[in-house]
């Protein structure tokens, strides 16, 4: 019974596997249209950003003017109150 079940329980999990990505579901977070919750920090990709301002951990603003020739990695958290 219990090699049965395994066996229903990865043919399902397979099936997900291929089915999910096809649905709306599959496709979070791949929404062309972007959030604009930071005013002026809406890119594309391939495309040079719009100079903004957020502040830092500290709480001084940080122009992203400031790191012109230099490379950036923005990172996006999700928290609680999204």
């Amino acid at each position: 019974m219990g090699r049965m079940l395994a066996t229903v329980l990865i043919a399902g999990l397979l099936i997900l596997d291929v089915m999910l990505p096809a649905t709306p579901l599959g496709r979070r977070g791949t929404d062309p249209a972007p959030r604009v919750e930071v005013e002026g920090a809406v890119g594309t990709v391939g495309q040079a950003m719009p100079d903004f301002t957020l502040p830092d951990l500290d709480g001084q603003p940080v122009r992203l003017s400031d790191f012109r020739g230099k490379r950036v990695i923005l990172t996006f958290e999700r928290s609680l109150d999204w």
